[in-house]
């Protein structure tokens, strides 16, 4: 059979198709329909809007060749003078293949099928779970951000943990850096006699604030980041 190229949105049947249709189902002793003549028929029932259809197809020499995509509705025009055989072969093809739109996996092999359900499953899950992630990770920057000005206002706005205070200028500061930072403003808070205060972590429970001034200078003398 030719190679038959086809609309990939618009369920059509080719002329060639229409044409072996015809053929496969005339009665024994009829005459056999050629194609050019049934090419010159779609012309006269469809008329000027036959344009809209004209495409190629693929002979068996693998030559281009002029043919009609019909659409179900001029395809079953084209078969109303033929059997009623013809009409329900055309009429069941389109309702196939308008199905095959609607479900693009409705020809493959059930196992196949099974394997695309099963990657468009997993692909869902998969965004979910990233979807999941970012809203946790906003959370959580949320919630630093909330403890640094929660240990501010606790301290009459100037006081913040070394963490809190990284979170409220965008740094990450892991533990062992908050440790190292802690010491030198404890360091320069006794140097400068300023007070070091307290503040209820949820996580460490009592941990030490400094002045915000304190902190500036920890930070920069410190490297800041983890």
């Amino acid at each position: 059979m030719a190679s038959i190229t086809t609309s990939p949105t618009t369920p059509t049947m080719t002329s060639v198709e229409l044409v072996q249709v015809i053929n496969d189902l005339r009665e024994e002793g009829g005459a056999e329909l050629r194609h050019d003549n049934f090419m010159t028929k779609v012309e006269k029932v469809i008329g000027r809007d036959a344009l809209k259809f004209k495409g190629i197809y693929l002979d068996a020499a693998n030559r281009s060749k002029p043919c009609y995509h019909l659409p179900k509705r001029e395809a079953s025009l084209m078969v109303m003078s033929e059997s009623y055989a013809v009409q329900a072969r055309v009429y069941d093809r389109m309702t196939k293949l308008e199905s095959n739109v609607a479900d693009p996996l409705a020809e493959l092999p059930p196992e196949q099928r099974a394997l695309v359900a099963l990657m468009v499953d997993n692909a869902k899950i998969k965004a979910q779970q990233n979807e999941i992630i970012a809203t946790q990770e906003t959370q959580a920057e949320s919630i630093k951000r909330l403890e640094a000005k929660q240990s501010g206002f606790e301290n009459g706005v100037s006081y913040f943990t070394v963490i809190g205070y990284g979170a409220m200028h965008g740094l990450k500061v892991d533990n062992s850096a908050a440790i190292r930072i802690g010491k030198r403003a404890g360091q320069l808070s006794k140097c400068k006699g300023v007070s070091v205060g307290k503040v209820r972590d949820v996580r460490f429970g009592l941990v030490n604030a400094y002045h915000e001034s304190i902190l500036d200078a920890a930070f920069i003398e410190m490297g800041g980041a983890a």
